[in-house]
């Protein structure tokens, strides 16, 4: 049986969003969620209630992480308290239950964690409007089940009358009905309100408790102090994230920077990663990409897309960006690196970046789109580079679209991409595994309107944008580290040659793997994807007492606490030691996040370089004078 806190959760989640409803304000949503929490101890014969207080019956805990955290609370209160006293005293708790009530739902198969704090609805749910079996049961669609009783005689079941009731205290239909519906409903509403007393105490608890009056917001942002005219460029040129760290020291997590005759407002360290992971509805990132897709000449593409669309396409592209893309195909991925690998040259330096970028391209074009680009991946590799840093970091001018070189390699992607396409004709039978192209092309076969042609070159171009300078380059940085620390290194061949001891490993036996993906870890807190990542402030909010206004763009320093002792001991050395159970530094709130945070989290953070590392470390170590 789902608890409350389960159904409430449900009831508000937002499928289009993939989120619980973005307009409900945080208070409301904590005190829903407590209130779950006492109704379902009053049933189980923990507590009881009625109009004034709130008693303990059994202090014997549950084994249940929602709810024995309050019954200890209540339990350890020598004074018998009214129940809006323990709405108010555990409100401070809506987050835990929050993501613990989102983790639970997704244990169970009804919402599918798409990245960490992010779901969507199951499937199974999504067609069937019911939920998978929980105690040998299945149970109905929680919104089908509420407003039937809104909207019909129907007699309705006891938990319905809960979840109504305590839907109604906090406010909860005003946001998932429109105004004619509540009006309709609103009689129906007061009437069922009335046939559960238990309902009653707490839901007049819940209308009784006042949240706590949020501080005046301060009226400057702080400011780095910079030089005139160049303002703080000269710093973020010579090392970024330390300037970002340091200034998150001497400001506190919220300050402004400039470049030159642009303002930047950082949003830094955990606070700032917790806020973001949560605020989908402040920021958006058209912006940022708008003239990188005018040069494309897309009208969109899939990292610039914002709001229920951008939830829609991380959905339907979440197979191709994810370990599934490979779990048939490991042979094939380690071919490809032994075929890469023997042309390294021997005795001699080389660009282990750019090695890993044609190793990395290989493997996406093969499983990705079902093609080699051998052929074309230094043209790939130097437009799509160029293409970044003119219109998203802007580290050069957008002059160098007009040099011979870069027309030269935009032709030369342009004809890449047409052979993709001509390969992947829907009226044409095809030998070859069915891929991201195929997948593609029957979304714009469904919906014209939501992928359309105009588009398809963006849509090609992003798996090899996504991988090469990502994947490619925590590769080359782990080989890096794995040299300068023979004793990790020889750890990583030992585990290496185990997995490959019976021939090709397995899935499973890729995720029973500790050192490489520790070493992965690592890799990334030290040399994470991106330090940080620019928004367009959607609509203005509150951040550590200041306000943050509608049309600011934001730096989210999401990388700051990487380098900070207080999170992490020790933090410029290379210690996997830190990941293990015993230490497990990374499971700090909010302060490791190598692959960004929020809506646009990196949609490939599932693909990271620790699975791509581990079905190729064998060959990469065994190779004869191969590093």
């Amino acid at each position: 049986m789902l608890r409350f806190a389960e159904e409430i959760t449900l009831l508000l989640f937002d499928e289009e969003r993939g989120d619980l409803a973005p307009d409900l304000p945080p208070h409301s949503l904590n005190i829903v969620l407590v209130g779950a929490v006492l109704m379902d101890l009053a049933l189980e014969d923990r507590i009881d209630t009625d109009l004034k207080q709130l008693m303990l019956v059994d202090s014997t805990p549950l084994e249940d992480d929602l709810l024995d955290p309050t019954l200890a609370a209540i339990a350890g209160e020598p004074h018998v308290r009214a129940a809006s006293f323990w709405i108010a005293h555990e409100a401070g708790r809506g987050d835990e239950i929050r993501d613990k009530t989102l983790a639970r739902l997704a244990r169970r198969g009804i919402l599918e964690p798409e990245t960490e704090g992010f779901f969507f609805v199951s499937r199974f749910v999504s067609r069937a409007r019911r939920y998978p079996m929980v105690d040998g049961k299945t149970a109905e669609d929680i919104r089908l089940r509420v407003m039937r009783v809104l909207f019909s005689d129907d007699i309705p079941e006891p938990r319905d009358i809960v979840i109504i009731c305590l839907a109604d205290a906090c406010g909860i239909f005003e946001h998932i009905l429109s105004r004619a519906e509540r009006a309709e409903a609103q009689e129906r509403i007061e009437l069922v309100g009335k046939l559960d007393l238990l309902g009653q105490a707490v839901t007049r608890a819940i209308r009784e408790y006042e949240p706590p009056v949020p501080p005046v917001p301060r009226k400057e942002i702080p400011e780095a102090p910079g030089l005139p005219l160049l303002g703080n460029t000269i710093d973020m040129a010579r090392d970024l994230r330390s300037f970002l760290v340091k200034q998150y020291r001497n400001s506190g997590p919220i300050f402004s920077i400039r470049a030159f005759n642009q303002r930047f407002i950082v949003l830094a360290g955990p606070e700032a990663s917790n806020f973001v992971s949560k605020g989908n509805k402040y920021f958006r990132n058209h912006e940022v990409w708008a003239s990188f897709n005018t040069d494309l000449g897309v009208s969109s593409s899939p990292i610039s897309i914002d709001g229920p669309e951008h939830i829609r396409m991380r959905r339907d592209h979440a197979q191709v960006y994810s370990r599934n893309l490979i779990a048939d195909r490991i042979d094939d991925a380690v071919r490809i690196v032994q075929r890469e690998i023997t042309e390294w040259p021997q005795n001699k330096p080389f660009g282990a970046l750019r090695a890993f970028q044609r190793i990395i391209a290989e493997q996406i074009g093969y499983m990705a789109t079902g093609m080699s680009s051998r052929d074309y991946i230094d043209d790939i590799i130097y437009f799509s580079s160029k293409m970044l840093s003119m219109h998203v970091s802007r580290h050069i001018p957008k002059q160098v679209r007009f040099l011979p070189r870069f027309r030269r390699s935009r032709k030369r992607v342009e004809e890449f991409l047409q052979k993709i396409l001509a390969d992947h004709d829907l009226e044409k039978p095809r030998d070859k595994p069915r891929d991201f192209i195929d997948d593609l092309l029957e979304l714009n076969l469904n919906d014209p309107y939501y992928i359309s042609e105009a588009n398809y070159r963006v849509f090609l171009l992003t798996p090899y944008i996504a991988g090469l300078d990502t994947a490619a380059s925590a590769c080359a940085f782990m080989l890096y580290e794995l040299l300068k620390n023979p004793d990790i290194l020889e750890q990583t061949i030992a585990e290496a040659d185990t997995l490959f001891a019976e021939g090709m490993p397995s899935m499973e036996d890729l995720s029973q793997l500790d050192v490489i993906r520790r070493v992965a870890m690592e890799t990334m807190r030290l040399y994470p994807l991106t330090h940080s990542t620019m928004r367009t402030v959607a609509n203005s909010f509150e951040f550590e007492g200041y306000t943050v206004p509608a049309g600011a763009t934001v730096l989210v320093a999401f990388t700051v606490p990487h380098l900070m002792a207080e999170y992490f001991s020790n933090p410029q050395r290379f210690d996997i030691e830190r990941y293990t159970p015993e230490r497990a530094e990374h499971r700090q709130k909010g302060c490791y996040a190598p692959f960004g945070v929020g809506a646009h989290r990196c949609l490939g953070s599932t693909v990271s370089p620790r699975h791509s590392l581990r079905s190729t470390s064998h060959q990469l170590f065994t190779q004869p004078n191969s590093y």
